[in-house]
Protein backbone atom coordinates (compact mmCIF):
# COMPACT_ATOMS: atom_id res chain seq x y z
CA UNK A 1 0.00 0.00 0.00
CA UNK A 2 1.83 3.28 -0.88
CA UNK A 3 1.32 6.48 1.28
CA UNK A 4 -0.34 8.47 -1.16
CA UNK A 5 -3.46 6.46 -0.99
CA UNK A 6 -3.95 6.97 2.50
CA UNK A 7 -3.68 10.89 2.64
CA UNK A 8 -6.89 12.17 1.34
CA UNK A 9 -7.08 16.07 1.51
CA UNK A 10 -10.63 17.39 2.63
CA UNK A 11 -11.75 21.00 1.05
CA UNK A 12 -14.47 22.85 1.90
CA UNK A 13 -16.45 24.16 -1.54
CA UNK A 14 -15.73 27.46 -2.63
CA UNK A 15 -17.91 30.24 -1.47
CA UNK A 16 -19.41 31.23 -5.28
CA UNK A 17 -21.17 28.01 -5.06
CA UNK A 18 -22.72 28.59 -1.57
CA UNK A 19 -26.24 29.91 -2.13
CA UNK A 20 -26.75 33.16 -1.94
CA UNK A 21 -28.43 34.98 1.02
CA UNK A 22 -30.38 37.86 0.55
CA UNK A 23 -29.59 40.97 2.59
CA UNK A 24 -31.69 44.10 3.16
CA UNK A 25 -29.96 45.85 0.59
CA UNK A 26 -30.84 43.92 -2.16
CA UNK A 27 -34.06 44.34 -2.18
CA UNK A 28 -34.29 47.80 -2.36
CA UNK A 29 -34.81 49.45 -5.94
CA UNK A 30 -32.52 52.96 -6.46
CA UNK A 31 -34.73 53.56 -9.36
CA UNK A 32 -37.90 53.43 -7.15
CA UNK A 33 -39.69 56.99 -7.18
CA UNK A 34 -40.43 56.10 -3.39
CA UNK A 35 -36.75 55.47 -2.58
CA UNK A 36 -35.46 58.12 -4.30
CA UNK A 37 -38.28 60.55 -2.41
CA UNK A 38 -37.06 59.39 0.70
CA UNK A 39 -33.92 59.31 0.16
CA UNK A 40 -33.57 62.59 -0.89
CA UNK A 41 -35.82 64.01 1.94
CA UNK A 42 -33.69 66.65 4.58
CA UNK A 43 -33.35 64.43 7.47
CA UNK A 44 -35.92 66.36 9.83
CA UNK A 45 -38.86 66.42 7.17
CA UNK A 46 -37.48 62.39 7.26
CA UNK A 47 -38.48 62.70 10.84
CA UNK A 48 -42.02 64.36 10.63
CA UNK A 49 -42.80 62.25 8.15
CA UNK A 50 -41.81 58.83 9.84
CA UNK A 51 -43.65 60.20 12.73
CA UNK A 52 -46.25 60.98 11.16
CA UNK A 53 -46.90 57.78 9.57
CA UNK A 54 -46.05 56.04 13.20
CA UNK A 55 -49.18 58.05 14.99
CA UNK A 56 -51.57 57.50 11.25
CA UNK A 57 -50.49 53.83 12.42
CA UNK A 58 -50.99 54.00 16.08
CA UNK A 59 -54.45 55.33 15.88
CA UNK A 60 -55.76 52.81 13.25
CA UNK A 61 -54.60 50.17 15.94
CA UNK A 62 -56.83 52.26 18.23
CA UNK A 63 -59.64 52.23 15.72
CA UNK A 64 -59.86 48.59 14.90
CA UNK A 65 -62.54 45.92 16.05
CA UNK A 66 -59.99 44.43 17.79
CA UNK A 67 -58.63 46.78 19.74
CA UNK A 68 -62.57 47.69 20.64
CA UNK A 69 -62.97 44.30 21.89
CA UNK A 70 -59.71 44.08 24.42
CA UNK A 71 -60.02 47.95 25.47
CA UNK A 72 -63.62 47.88 26.42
Amino acid sequence: MSTDASQVVITSPPAATMPHKERYFDRINENDPEYLRERNMSPDLRQDFNMMEQRKRVTQILQSPVSRIKGG
